[in-house]
Parts: C-alpha cells; sequence; structure tokens
C-alpha cells in the first residue's frame, strides 16, 4: 500500500515540470503555484499515474486552495491496498 508522503516527491516533480519551475512548495495552493483551469487535465494525467489504485476519484476534492501534500493525502487515503 502507498504511504502519505511516499508519492509527494514525485508529484511535486511533476507539478513543478509541468510549470516550468525549477520547485515548488508543496504547503502552497495550487493557485498560488500557477495551476489553473488550461493545465488541470495535465494535474489529472499525472494524478493518473502516481495514483493508479484510487478507489473513487470523483469523491476526492481539489480546488485552487488545495495544496499538493493534501492532494497526497487525499490521493493515499482513497487508494486500495493491493
Amino acid at each position: 500500500m502507498i504511504e502519505v508522503g511516499q508519492t509527494l516527491p514525485e508529484l511535486k516533480a511533476q507539478i513543478a515540470e509541468m510549470l516550468n519551475k525549477g520547485d515548488v512548495d508543496v504547503d502552497a495552493p495550487l493557485g498560488e503555484l500557477g495551476v489553473d483551469s488550461l493545465n488541470i487535465v495535465e494535474v489529472i494525467l499525472i494524478v493518473e499515474q502516481l495514483y493508479p489504485d484510487v478507489t473513487d476519484p470523483d469523491a476526492l476534492t481539489f480546488d485552487e486552495h488545495t495544496t499538493l501534500s493534501q492532494m497526497d493525502e487525499q490521493l493515499v487515503e482513497s487508494s486500495v491496498e493491493v
């Protein structure tokens, strides 16, 4: 089973690359990082690759105020045990 924090470094790296930034703060809201409606689809694709065992993706709640840390925690908690 994925543990909280285990996937966070990779999530952080991929979001930073997507935004063309050298580094991003995992405790900064997505909106402050520069994630907007134009690149949210790319965020979803990243999440689907990193967290393939999420049981109910429709139950997840992300918005411009969500941080990468909060996103990671929600995704890990909603993943099935393999």
